[in-house]
C-alpha cells in the first residue's frame, strides 16, 4: 500500500496569471479612487464651511474674495454663493461616480478573489496590507 501525498505545489495557468494580474490592476485602481474620493469630500466640506462663513458675514453688500484658479477675485456675497453652489453639485456628481467606479471595481475583485481562492487556497494572499 502506497501513502498518497498532495502536491502542495499549485500549478498556474496562463488564465490564472490573468486574473491575478487583473486583481492587481483593480486593487490598484480601487485604491487610487479611494485616495481621489477622500480628496473630493474634502473639498466639498471646504465649500460647505465657506458656505456657513459666508452666512455668518452680517453685511451683504460687502465683497468677498473668492479664488478662481490660484488668484481671488472680488464677488459680491450673492455670486459667491451661486459659485460656490455650482461647485459643490458638481463635486457631488465627482463623488457619486467615484462611488460608484470603486463599487464596480469592489465586485469585479470580489469576484476574482473567490476564482483565485477556490483554486489555490492558503497559497495566495489577496488581502489588502495593513497600515
Amino acid at each position: 500500500m502506497t501513502a498518497v501525498t498532495q502536491d502542495s505545489d499549485v500549478h498556474i495557468t496562463y488564465d490564472d496569471q490573468q486574473k491575478i494580474n487583473r486583481f492587481a490592476r483593480c486593487n490598484a485602481r480601487h485604491g487610487d479612487t479611494k485616495e481621489e474620493l477622500k480628496i473630493k469630500e474634502n473639498d466639498l466640506q471646504n465649500l460647505q464651511d465657506a458656505e456657513d462663513e459666508m452666512l455668518i458675514a452680517l453685511d451683504t453688500d460687502e465683497k468677498v474674495p473668492f479664488m478662481v484658479g490660484e488668484v481671488f477675485i472680488m464677488k459680491s456675497q450673492d455670486e459667491a454663493q451661486e459659485a460656490i453652489g455650482a461647485q459643490r453639485e458638481g463635486l457631488q456628481e465627482e463623488i457619486s461616480g467615484l462611488n460608484t467606479r470603486a463599487a464596480e471595481l469592489q465586485d469585479v475583485m470580489t469576484q476574482l478573489k473567490g476564482d483565485l481562492y477556490a483554486k489555490f487556497g492558503n497559497n495566495i494572499n489577496l488581502e489588502p496590507e495593513e497600515e
